[in-house]
């Protein structure tokens, strides 16, 4: 059975046992300390930690009376206000010895361990002889000091088991190195399966520290009584830790401590060097005020909501099902698994795919940690470029719940891509699938990957169960643009936003913001608060004011689009605007093709040109992107679909030579568009009442959604009938 991750609360059998390993961990540290002293003072009669009692040790230095127990409320609270914890300190002077090197990491490690094992019967069973336990510890560094920490714990454990009447056998611990590079993984897997192997051939009990359950070779899956997932550090085990390093009577004053200490998450983002430096404070309170300092300095939470940034409503409710389904898993009441906690985001840069993760995490309160291909790449060669990525998803792993960013998957190729550095590619390909079913698997941590091309994706990558739910990220609407601007200006009731905004339709979030600070910036240098002029100025160098002939051929070039495809097919876009390059229409993709939805596709591309050509007396060279995605349908309905030409023979574009006129490629190719592009002129002839009509519309708005292109084409819809191919 396997226990998820995160904060664990210890149980009444766990902390009076921690106490008690605690306790002798401490006075084995003590111990030691007089050693080493007595032997700079070269006296060799020096004592072994293992045969001093434990209450020898403690008598002196844990059962003081706290000095809290003959003082008056008002007294308590002055001393805790200036740091001082009197709960901590002894009513009879007693001294607090302190430690030059306390234990900490090995006191954090034993909490931790005791936190999986709410009662005696729990901690027996995984230390009786021939018991297999998968320990997972995500991070690399956490399992090395867990390694190391571990000869010294056991013996405290033992010691404390044999004075509680808890029987506990010598465990075998194998460890696994984890995250190496491409170049020693097989040997470094190689060596945890032998250790697995002979620690098992010994019938001991075994503690297998493991990155993940996967990293458990066969034999020890066969003989695992349990997987479980070692916890962070908590406030409550920081509390423990005080008791006996900072604690002359064993208390303190927790309820003050513990409103100076920071939050679980963020403790458990923590270095264990930040821990131990902490600890080095001369009291509980200054301790955990310390803590509680380095942890705002490191707090990795964005301020920024999704109620600060403005998102299409579906995309929107989508999120806010996601929130919902987190908040229910952090209260128990939903299971991880039922949560859909991944999501891809594509479109062109600028739009705010990046900032939509960092809104995320500050909705949710949780920390954002975020990697790219480019920040892998620049740790060096692919082994490198593994590590760097395993780290970061690691660190997700072990901060949940957090959400991980992984920037320009679109950087990730398809393998089967035939290129110079395909082996490379395979490797960082498959080395990403591995991290992202493992971040899938991990409870509470939100997967958010983000691209501009998607089609340059290996589709691995993104299919569910990796990315469950995609979105397109593209440049906001003019009622996106007016909630940007109403946001980022005061006093907007006297501001022509909506006038703004349609001229800036198209822009990409990031323009607006770019503009916006342009018109404050101008506003500043006038000396006067911000009002229209300064943003019409500011607009213009964006988005320059196009003369009314432009705009009629743009509306008519984009009507054209429109008008075709749905007097052919029934389809209407997501949405037509003008923008400042031009215009554009948000089309739905396709799932299949046929030959004859591919002409119609074809003819659709060129219906823009054909409209020009009927309505203008002439094309414009506005038609560039509309021939290259026609031509490329052309050649996909020859060489990728098997649609046209008689050829079932699937040849990629970049081996087929030269496509141009004169070739029997070139020419093939040419005559499907021309054939198309007749038809498509021929439509526009018999609907150019159509087109008109929506064109003078769309220099009106700038920009019609869905239900208003639905609301101008609301007769009856008459598909074409039999098209003259």
């Amino acid at each position: 059975m396997s226990q998820p991750q995160g904060a664990v609360a210890l149980s009444s059998f766990a902390r009076a046992f921690a106490r008690t390993i605690l306790n002798d961990l401490v006075a084995r540290s003590l111990v030691l300390e007089d050693a080493l002293r007595a032997r700079l003072r070269d006296n060799p009669s020096t004592p072994d930690p293992d045969s001093v009692p434990l209450s020898a040790t403690l008598d002196a230095t844990y059962r003081g009376v706290p000095e809290a127990s003959a003082m008056s409320d008002e007294e308590i609270a002055s001393r805790i206000a200036s740091g001082e914890d009197p709960f901590a300190t002894d009513l009879h002077g007693r001294p607090h010895r302190r430690m030059s090197s306390p234990p900490i990491r090995e006191m954090g490690m034993a909490l931790r361990l005791l936190a999986l094992t709410p009662t005696q019967e729990d901690f027996e069973r995984i230390c009786a002889p021939g018991g297999v336990t998968t320990l997972v510890i995500p991070q690399r560094r956490d399992r090395e000091l867990g390694w190391r920490a571990l000869s010294e714990l056991l013996h405290a454990m033992r010691k404390a088991s044999a004075s509680c009447g808890i029987s506990m056998s010598w465990p075998e611990t194998p460890v696994f190195g984890g995250e190496a590079s491409e170049r020693n993984q097989a040997r470094k897997t190689a060596e945890f399966r032998e250790a697995v192997e002979l620690a098992v051939s010994k019938g001991a009990a075994v503690w297998a520290l493991a990155s993940h359950a996967d990293d458990m070779p066969e034999i020890g899956r066969l003989l695992s009584q349990a997987t479980r997932h070692l916890p962070p550090l908590t406030r409550e085990m920081v509390v423990e830790m005080l008791r006996v390093t900072h604690s002359v009577t064993g208390e303190l004053a927790e309820d003050a401590v513990l409103a100076r200490l920071p939050a679980d998450s963020a403790l458990a983002g923590l270095h264990p060097a930040l821990l131990d430096h902490a600890m080095t404070a001369d009291t509980t309170l200054r301790v955990a005020e310390r803590l509680s300092g380095i942890a705002e300095r490191a707090d990795m939470r964005p301020d920024l909501t999704l109620d600060d940034i403005a998102l299409p409503t579906p995309l929107r409710s989508g999120l806010d099902r996601l929130l919902a389904d987190l908040a229910a898993w952090q209260s128990g009441s939903l299971d991880w698994s039922e949560v859909s906690g991944s999501m891809f985001l594509f479109g062109p840069p600028g739009n705010g795919k990046t900032l939509l993760a960092s809104a995320l995490a500050g909705s949710a309160r949780i920390p954002l940690i975020t990697t790219s291909y480019a920040d892998c790449q620049r740790h060096g060669h692919q082994g490198d470029f593994l590590r760097a990525l395993s780290d970061k998803a690691t660190e997700a792993m072990s901060r949940a719940p957090a959400v991980l960013l992984i920037d320009e998957l679109d950087s990730f190729l398809v393998r089967s891509n035939l290129t110079q550095n395909s082996s490379y590619n395979i490797g960082v390909v498959n080395g990403l699938l591995e991290h992202l079913s493992r971040l899938n698997d991990t409870p509470g941590v939100l997967l958010v990957g983000a691209a501009n091309n998607r089609h340059l994706i290996d589709p691995a990558i993104l299919r569910p169960g990796r990315f469950d739910k995609h979105y397109e990220i593209g440049p906001p609407d003019q009622a996106g643009i007016t909630r940007i601007l109403s946001g980022a200006l005061k006093d907007t009731d006297r501001l022509d936003l909506a006038g703004h905004a349609r001229q800036l339709s198209g822009c990409s979030g990031a323009t607006v913001a770019a503009m916006i600070r342009d018109a404050k910036a101008r506003a500043r240098q006038n000396g006067s608060p911000l009002n229209d002029r300064h943003l019409a100025e500011a607009v213009a160098d964006i988005a320059p004011k196009r003369s009314a002939e432009d705009l009629k051929r743009i509306a008519i070039h984009e009507a054209g689009h429109v008008v075709v495809s749905w007097r052919l097919t029934g389809d209407i876009p997501k949405r037509v605007r003008i923008t400042p390059e031009g215009g554009e229409v948000h089309d739905t993709p396709r799932s299949i093709e046929t030959a004859e939805t591919a002409r119609m596709r074809i003819a659709a591309l060129l219906a823009g040109r054909a409209a020009e050509r009927v309505l203008l007396e002439g094309p414009s060279s506005g038609a560039a992107d509309d021939l290259a995605q026609a031509t490329q349908v052309a050649f996909d309905a020859r060489h990728t679909w098997g649609l046209e030409g008689g050829s079932l023979m699937a040849v990629p574009q970049p081996l087929i030579g030269r496509m141009l006129p004169g070739t029997e490629l070139g020419d093939a190719l040419d005559r499907i568009l021309r054939e198309e592009a007749d038809f498509a002129e021929h439509v526009v002839r018999e609907t150019r009442d159509l087109i008109e009509g929506l064109a003078t519309t769309l220099v009106q708005l700038r920009e019609m959604e869905w239900d208003e292109i639905e609301a101008f084409f609301r007769e009856p819809f008459r598909p074409y009938a039999n098209p003259p191919y």
